[in-house]
């Protein structure tokens, strides 16, 4: 197999540039994470949410609301964040990892509020809820969007 470019990280950018260059060369698409999209290309650059980055980072996340929120006149015309929810899902085999993400932020910050599949439905009229989906978390705290 012969090789002419290799493309180093299948985020947005990596695969959109292999996916220009196949046609005419041949690509190969490195990623170190277990899928691509992995980090930000995963989650939309126009979400702000505070559980963003696990403990070591929320600080800082948490940090940033306000300046985001009230930005100083020479910074922005106005907020750069419109107050939104999120919630955090999980099926029957990833509801411990659901958990473990919520332990995280206890004694934080950071509330997340445990909704059951009836608080799910109710509060999320759009939401199909498969017969093996299990309860999740809301964010209480502050979420956002851009």
């Amino acid at each position: 197999m012969s090789i002419d470019v290799i493309v180093i990280g299948a985020g947005i950018a990596g695969a959109s540039l292999t996916a220009e260059l196949a046609d005419d060369l041949d690509v190969l698409i490195l990623e170190a994470e277990a899928q691509p999209g992995y980090h930000s290309t995963g989650r939309s650059a126009a979400f702000w949410t505070e559980t963003y980055g696990g403990p070591a980072i929320q600080p800082l996340t948490t940090a940033s609301y306000d300046l985001l929120a009230h930005p100083p006149a020479d910074f922005a015309d106005g907020p750069m964040l419109e107050r939104t929810g999120a919630v955090h899902l999980a099926d029957a085999a990833t509801e411990a990892k659901l958990d473990a993400f919520a332990a995280q932020f206890a004694g934080t910050a950071v509330a997340l509020e445990p909704l059951d599949r009836a608080a799910l439905a109710g509060d999320l009229d759009v939401l199909i809820l498969e017969a093996e989906a299990q309860p999740g978390y809301h964010s209480t705290g502050r979420s956002a969007a851009f």
